[in-house]
């Protein structure tokens, strides 16, 4: 019996000096099961999904051919998704503007916003914004909104500040004829998402 007592002095003693196991770190886990709690940590930033990429953590700016294009912004009162964005035209000319989707008085002549609510919208429905051209009816760029803070571009045919053609489709994402970019995922921590 004194073997077994010597024994149990020893590793108490080994324990008590070892800097691992001091008695701070002893907790009786049936006492203390009920008071540890992990916080949920809140998600952050936006994610931007263009066709098949998924921009992570994003500030909701995208920039294209090193200029940023389009800003993409969740309002939680009253709910709603909004688009900012710069219109070019073929020889990089700027034919419109559109803030909070709002369109400036040159746009408004060339382009038209959709924007479907249902009533009384919260964050959980998928709010949607439409910019099409009012002579054609063609979609020029279709974002939605769903699960809070992640937005998708659904489809997209725009042209940059450059004159190239930007084509957003389910699949890829493609800048005039030399830029395709399909299935990369980016964190953007807190920062713009990025092509060309």
């Amino acid at each position: 019996m004194s073997g077994q007592f010597l024994s149990s002095v020893l590793t108490k003693v080994h324990l008590m000096h070892n800097t691992f196991h001091g008695d701070a770190d002893m907790i009786d886990l049936e006492e203390a099961g009920h008071t540890i709690v992990e916080d949920e940590k809140p998600e952050v930033g936006l994610e931007l999904h263009l066709g098949s990429n998924i921009f992570r953590t994003t500030n909701g700016v995208i920039k294209l051919q090193g200029k940023e294009q389009i800003v993409l912004e969740v309002q939680p009162d009253p709910p709603a998704l909004l688009l900012t964005m710069d219109f070019y035209d073929e020889h990089g000319q700027r034919i419109g503007h559109l803030r909070r989707n709002q369109l400036s008085a040159v746009g408004s002549a060339r382009f038209v916003v959709s924007i479907p609510a249902p009533t009384d919208p919260t964050l959980d429905d998928p709010l949607t914004v439409t910019v099409s051209e009012r002579a054609t009816g063609s979609t020029v760029i279709e974002v939605y909104l769903f699960q809070r803070r992640k937005i998708r571009i659904t489809s997209a045919h725009f042209h940059s500040h450059k004159g190239d053609v930007v084509s957003i489709t389910p699949h890829c994402c493609r800048i005039g004829t030399s830029l395709t970019k399909f299935g990369d995922v980016v964190e953007g921590r807190g920062g713009i998402a990025t092509i060309g």
